[in-house]
């Protein structure tokens, strides 16, 4: 009696795989010290992905420490950026106390309190109507901000002072190019006094010198004088960068300020009175 259709479909299948295994079984005889083939197909096989495998956790681990390293030079730099800001003060906080000859005990105990009378704070608006008269910062009464504070830019150059409002966590800063502004300075290293304000245009001008006085050239480095009682002296305040005598009584002296308005990111405010540094 013939096998059915099913049967002889399971003998085939059982006869094949009986022959797979003795394939299987024949390729794996040892050849001496050579590899048998099933082995060589495997590691054909694998031996791309492993060394490919391996290649990628070799790559992540360079990134994984250069981003390491990157962090670190960056946490570096901020650190840097940030003694840099303090060191500029204090280098233009020296210059007033030489001129006023404090004593050396005098600038030690200054200088050891120099920094927490500092307070860094960024710049967060500028005045919509005119950018050269205002701008808004991030710091207010709860930093200690008060009115008529002194604040420099990076550089320990003259920004302006601090008016009104003042809220809690900002305050506005006058500009010293604000035509409403006055600053009384000096040419360095003269004894001649004028009025530095602003004339709107991103400059200021230096009022009341008489067009008979010949002292100030172009170039002229200005700096604060301090008799205002918000100012302290010596601070740079800008540069005369053009002198026109008039008919008048005084002369038309042009300002060019010592602050660049696209640098004012960060800004030092002296959270003091005056009085305690000169």
């Amino acid at each position: 009696m013939p096998f059915s259709l099913k049967k002889r479909k399971s003998l085939i299948i059982l006869i094949s795989l009986i022959l797979f295994h003795l394939v299987l079984i024949s390729i794996q005889v040892p050849r001496g010290e050579e590899t048998n083939y099933l082995e060589r197909f495997f590691f054909a096989i694998f031996s791309p992905l492993k060394q490919g495998t391996v290649s990628f956790y070799r790559g992540m681990g360079s990134l994984w420490k250069n981003y390491i390293g990157l962090c670190q030079v960056q946490k570096n730099n901020q650190r840097l950026e940030k003694e840099l800001f303090y060191l500029w003060q204090e280098n233009s906080f020296l210059r007033g106390m030489l001129k006023t000859y404090k004593s050396e005990k005098e600038m030690k105990e200054l200088l050891f309190d120099l920094q927490k009378k500092i307070l860094s704070a960024r710049v967060i608006g500028m005045d919509t109507s005119n950018p050269w008269r205002s701008l808004v910062i991030n710091k207010g009464s709860l930093d200690g901000v008060k009115r008529n504070m002194v604040v420099l830019d990076k550089q320990g150059q003259l920004v302006g002072r601090i008016i009104d409002p003042i809220t809690f966590k900002q305050a506005r800063v006058q500009l010293i190019t604000d035509t409403e502004s006055g600053v009384y300075v000096r040419p360095e290293g003269k004894s001649v006094q004028g009025i530095l304000s602003g004339i709107g245009n991103g400059r200021c001008e230096l009022e009341y010198i008489l067009s008979t006085d010949a002292s100030i050239e172009l170039g002229d480095k200005l700096v604060t004088v301090g008799s205002d009682g918000i100012y302290m002296p010596g601070i740079v305040a800008g540069w005369v960068v053009s002198v026109v005598k008039e008919v008048s009584l005084f002369k038309k002296i042009e300002i060019a300020p010592a602050f660049k308005i696209q640098d004012l990111d960060q800004l030092a405010i002296i959270i003091a009175d005056v009085k305690e540094f000169f």
